[in-house]
């Protein structure tokens, strides 16, 4: 059952999750289902928001946030009419406390990005356009989800950015999010390249 109120703002959907009395725990099925209507941009930017602020810095929460960001990504890439999630992964749950507590450093963030977002560039958010994103979204969370130090926020900025971009039917937010994946496409292979360098320099001091 679709439990958003309509006109709500993202951050008051966003609180909802944190609701304690739906128990200590939320599951990512929960979570979708709560979001209603606005699924695929709310989940994005539910998924992404973690790993765009300082805390992705902690161990492993890349692959947590970045698997299920891939297949919702996916599903948009097909077209379908709203997020789904395969039973294993529908009923991993985090907590609603640890929740509360991103949300907390997030929403004036989103609170202010929110003002900003309105409906135009009808163009660049078409059902296409879409498909497109859901692509793009698709290359981010798997960059995202991968163990690279610095090499996560970049993407997840950018996830961030077409999140809003389909909630609020903003093209402009859109071109925002292009701007950021293709900065973070180059950061990204910039880390990497870091790193076989300095790979195949140790493996040339020892055995060179």
């Amino acid at each position: 059952m679709n439990t958003q109120a309509p006109g709500e703002t993202i951050g008051a959907v966003l609180r909802r999750l944190t609701d304690p009395a739906g128990g200590e725990r939320l599951t990512l099925d929960e979570a979708i289902e709560i979001l209603g209507d606005r699924g695929y941009g709310l989940a994005m930017l539910l998924l992404s928001l973690p790993m765009a602020l300082p805390i992705s810095a902690i161990p492993g929460i890349s692959t947590v946030f970045g698997v299920p960001l891939i297949l919702i990504a996916a599903q948009l890439m097909q077209g379908r009419h709203r997020p789904w999630l395969p039973r294993w992964l529908g009923a991993k749950s985090f907590s609603r406390a640890e929740l509360a507590r991103i949300l907390d450093k997030a929403l004036p963030w989103l609170e202010r990005a929110e003002r900003l977002v309105r409906p135009r560039l009808g163009l660049l958010v078409t059902f296409a356009a879409e498909r497109l994103i859901g692509l793009i979204c698709v290359i981010m969370a798997a960059l995202m989800a991968l163990p690279i130090v610095l090499g996560n926020q970049p993407p997840a900025i950018a996830i961030s950015l077409f999140a809003l971009a389909l909630i609020g039917r903003d093209g402009l937010f859109v071109i925002l999010g292009l701007v950021t994946a293709i900065v973070a496409v180059f950061l990204v292979a910039a880390v990497l390249g870091a790193f076989v360098a300095g790979v195949w320099l140790a493996i040339h001091e020892l055995f060179g």
